[in-house]
């Protein structure tokens, strides 16, 4: 039987106003809210359940364990990704598509953190893929070299957002220190280079030159 504090379906009532209907979809925002807010290790089904003002058991109604959860954030993103496709060349057109990609995540910092551990992906990100190597094949890659080059071009990327999070303010005294450590006389072209440590928007504007590089070397024969 529900206890004194909760409805029947586990959830807590409404105090003051009415409490947004609990369903799949509503389960998914708050884990993505909590994951933009608070950080990955934070996405536990009690704390999306508390987001939502709900008991962790109304959640399996909905998900079935956190790696559900996780796996339906990442398709939920994957949905959302606006894939632009304008005329242009091929090589324009995926420098489009990956911009796009790079921005939406660049916006959820955690998916690339779910991504590391390599096992988890959203399936509706199949879309993307395949939008890629459509664009790839226009361009004249068959399929051997169309796959390789995807993955270029997403590790590339990937890559990419991998390493922003180190341009954080709150990383760079411990980063500034460090770079004292490197003998100026023995790396004095590194030396120089770290006295200029890159900056998250410097970074942010050398990844479309870097992936335009990229894609002329992937489409030359």
């Amino acid at each position: 039987m529900p206890s004194p504090t909760t409805d029947s379906d586990g959830t807590r009532p409404a105090t003051g106003k009415r409490r947004a209907p609990l369903n799949r979809a509503s389960v998914v925002a708050a884990g993505r809210r909590v994951a933009r807010d608070e950080g990955l290790s934070a996405v536990t089904l009690r704390r999306v359940a508390a987001e939502l003002g709900v008991t962790a058991m109304a959640l399996y109604r909905h998900v079935g364990d956190k790696r559900e959860l996780l796996v339906a954030m990442l398709d939920d993103v994957a949905e959302h990704l606006v894939i632009p496709d304008r005329e242009g060349t091929p090589s324009d057109r995926l420098v489009l598509a990956f911009r796009a990609l790079h921005d939406h995540l660049t916006a959820e910092p955690w998916v690339t953190e779910v991504l590391k551990a390599g096992e988890l992906f959203g399936p509706r990100a199949s879309r993307f893929v395949e939008h890629v190597l459509a664009l790839l094949e226009e361009a004249g890659l068959g399929d051997e070299r169309a796959a390789d080059a995807y993955w270029a071009l997403w590790w590339y990327t990937f890559g990419h957002l991998s390493y922003l999070p180190a341009l954080r303010p709150e990383g760079r005294p411990a980063r500034a220190e460090l770079m004292t450590r490197v003998p100026a006389t023995d790396h004095p072209r590194l030396a120089r280079m770290l006295a200029r440590p890159p900056r998250q928007a410097a970074a942010e504007d050398a990844f479309v030159p870097g992936l335009r590089a990229l894609l002329r070397g992937l489409l030359t024969d």
